[in-house]
């Protein structure tokens, strides 16, 4: 079984029982690089084997669809030799994440599961003290910064590439930003009043439409 499991935005204590659990469980942890995943899930893959997986996130189409092919292989034929495989995910695996195309290459071939954990929105959202959406309210999710933004809520994930342009087009709407939460460095604010020091993948903006706050 090949076990994709969410772990959280930084902290290892927002992962799940359940994703500690199989983390323990698990006869080798897949991953598809060494940074964050790697230091929340440590303490509980102490001495299991370890694949390192190259799965780019920028680049030609071509050079990303094929490798990814290449890590479902890789997968497969690690499955062979390791019954129970867990993958960390960071936040949740259904929320932009590279596990979404691996389980749709592996499955047809080998069972899989899912386990989902805390989004790095939800956790900022918690952080800030700023529901996401409340009655009657609609909310985006963006993994980038767009030209125009949606009206309503929106998040806005990996926003540190995009936050002069984001602030330009929050508009009348309060805005927020969360940055390496959990981890070293994490800072909380208002969008206004984000450091430039320290600019990094992990930062959440959310906007709300000062009707609802």
């Amino acid at each position: 079984m090949l076990t994709f499991i969410g772990v959280g935005p930084g902290d290892p204590e927002l992962m799940t029982l359940k994703a500690v659990r199989l983390l323990c469980e698990a006869d080798a942890v897949a991953l598809s690089d060494r940074g964050a995943a790697l230091r929340i899930v440590r303490r509980f893959v102490r001495d299991k084997p370890l694949l390192e997986l190259d799965l780019p996130m920028r680049g030609r189409r071509e050079d990303w669809e094929e490798a990814h092919a290449r890590a479902a292989e890789q997968l497969l034929e690690w499955l062979d030799r390791y019954p129970r495989i867990a993958f960390p995910v960071l936040g949740d695996p259904g929320v932009y994440a590279t596990s979404g195309y691996l389980y749709r290459r592996v499955r047809p071939c080998h069972p899989c599961a899912i386990v989902p954990g805390v989004p790095a929105m939800c956790a900022a959202a918690a952080a800030l003290g700023v529901p996401l959406c409340e009655q009657g309210e609609r909310l985006t999710v963006l993994d980038r910064m767009e030209e125009v933004l949606p009206e309503g809520n929106v998040v806005v994930m990996k926003a540190d590439r995009g936050l002069d342009a984001l602030r330009r087009a929050a508009g009348g709407r309060a805005a927020y930003a969360a940055r390496n939460l959990g981890m070293e460095g994490e800072w909380t604010g208002p969008l206004a009043e984000v450091p430039e020091a320290g600019r990094g993948y992990f930062t959440t903006a959310i906007l709300k439409d000062e009707r609802s706050i």
